[in-house]
């Protein structure tokens, strides 16, 4: 009886083990308490820091970037004409005080989009104006609007005038006519016009001179050679309809 009143009472007791397995237990559950509260301190710091340095700075970095593409980034566009042929420079008759002429020309013009990154797109039409002593002589509609225009690419376009009937000149330059005339070569000029827009709302007006030197076609087996010429870049101009 004494042994089994032993054996209850030792049986009662937490032995040594037990107790060191609960205290680890307390110990882990402790620290990872401990460990979750300093992530947690630690990932709301990093989000204070987010919201009050980071996303401000992307902000202000998106906004001068735009800022660049809309004001600093200038559309370059680069055109020259590799052939141009005149068929026919000729009186037609007369409007009343006005003379009105005949003109048939040819010309092989092609324009590039220097920009290495971004697409051009056409605003507005860009037209070809023929000019004669700067008198507007046929429009021609080089590429219509919403055209798109790829980076570095070149577009080749062949243009041909008259067809619509004769063009009148005024007194100046019916005078000047007569004199280019004798000569047969004529000094005229092609000017491309038009609006382009390079990336996000970077909006520009296009104007090019090409000034052509044109010489009247001779019978016989003789070939009229044309040197390329460029266009250059040029402030809009008041054209005499």
């Amino acid at each position: 009886l004494f042994t089994w009143e032993k054996k209850g009472l030792l049986g009662s007791m937490p032995t040594t083990s037990g107790t060191r397995s609960s205290l680890g237990n307390f110990s882990r559950r402790l620290r990872d308490s401990c460990c979750d509260l300093r992530t947690q301190r630690d990932t709301s710091s990093s989000l204070t820091w987010l919201f009050r340095y980071a996303f401000p700075a992307l902000v202000v970095s998106a906004g001068t970037v735009l800022l660049v593409l809309r004001f600093a980034v200038a559309p370059q566009v680069k055109a020259y004409v590799e052939d141009a042929r005149l068929d026919s420079f000729a009186l037609a008759g007369t409007r009343g005080s006005f003379s009105a002429y005949n003109i048939s020309a040819s010309v092989a013009l092609t324009v590039r989009n220097l920009n290495g990154a971004m697409d051009m797109t056409y605003t507005r039409p860009l037209v070809a104006t023929f000019l004669f002593h700067d008198r507007r002589l046929y429009n021609v509609t080089v590429a219509d609007e919403g055209h798109r225009h790829k980076p570095l690419k070149r577009e080749a376009y062949l243009l041909h005038t008259g067809g619509e009937g004769p063009y009148v000149l005024d007194a100046a330059a019916a005078e000047e006519f007569e004199k280019q005339n004798a000569t047969g070569v004529f000094e005229m000029e092609m000017r491309l016009s038009g609006v382009i827009t390079l990336g996000l709302g970077n909006k520009r007006g296009l104007e090019l001179s090409c000034p052509l030197t044109l010489q009247r076609p001779e019978t016989g087996p003789d070939v009229v050679v044309f040197h390329e010429i460029d266009c250059e870049p040029d402030r809009p101009k008041k054209i005499v309809f």
